[in-house]
């Protein structure tokens, strides 16, 4: 039995889809794309404070199109403070590009975006701002592993219209379960980049790896089980003290 599960498992993450490159190595411009609240922007910071500890600060330039959440800009801003790294802000398409175009000579471009819902009618919108002109710009799509597995499923086959080249998995240090993550990878075909498991910058962030990931969903599980076999117990023990006292 423990071959055949080791096996099982094995082969489950030979087919979780893993993106070879390296936004800090290769370079290049990027845009983190996903709902409100799953780490965006504290992704972004992270990728930055690699990139900077690796390369210099030189070579590397942030951009923010979040003109709804309140403080979007200024968060941005201070980790580019931090950084001592540029921080640009683009209205519509065609700041975007006038700003892309001024920051040819960076080696790394990270764009912030603000936060939708997969059924907010301003996605298409978000979808058009970034892929407008002749820049190429590379989009992640950033999902927390604690969503429901169906909210999961919906928001990436929204944002599948963005023509995503990955995905980062953030907040795994807090769910209980990676399996609606996995299992939405796996359907969609969607190759992770990296993993985040905490707010420390740029510590919790890691490159993602298949095995990590199934022996982390694994531990998890078993996790959730001794816990669940552990109430049972005080619940059974607790019943057992109930009718010994009636």
């Amino acid at each position: 039995f423990e071959s055949c599960w080791r096996k099982s498992l094995a082969m489950f993450a030979s087919q979780l889809p893993v993106l070879q490159e390296d936004i800090v190595s290769t370079g290049g411009i990027f845009a983190l794309v996903g709902p409100t609240g799953v780490g965006k922007t504290t992704t972004i910071a992270k990728l930055a404070a690699r990139y900077a500890l690796e390369h210099g600060t030189e070579g590397i330039a942030l951009v923010t199109t979040d003109n709804y959440r309140i403080g979007a800009q200024e968060q941005l801003r201070t980790y580019g403070r931090i950084l001592g790294t540029p921080v640009k802000v683009a209205n519509n398409a065609e700041e975007l590009r006038n700003i892309l175009k001024g920051l040819y000579d960076k080696d790394l471009v990270l764009i912030d975006t603000a936060g939708m819902s997969q059924r907010d009618v301003k996605l298409t919108e978000q979808f058009s701002m970034l892929s407008e002109g002749s820049i190429l710009i590379k989009s992640y799509l950033v999902i927390s592993a604690s969503s429901q597995q169906q909210v999961l499923d919906e928001t990436v086959h929204a944002y599948k219209k963005a023509f995503l080249d990955g995905c980062i998995i953030t907040k795994l240090d807090e769910t209980l379960s990676l399996g609606g993550a996995l299992a939405t990878i796996l359907q969609h075909k969607l190759p992770i980049s990296y993993t985040s498991n905490g707010q420390r910058v740029p510590e919790d962030l890691h490159r993602a790896s298949a095995i990590e990931l199934v022996k982390s969903a694994v531990k998890m599980m078993n996790r959730v089980r001794i816990e669940m076999d552990e109430n049972v117990v005080e619940l059974a023990y607790g019943g057992i003290a109930a009718n010994d006292v009636s």
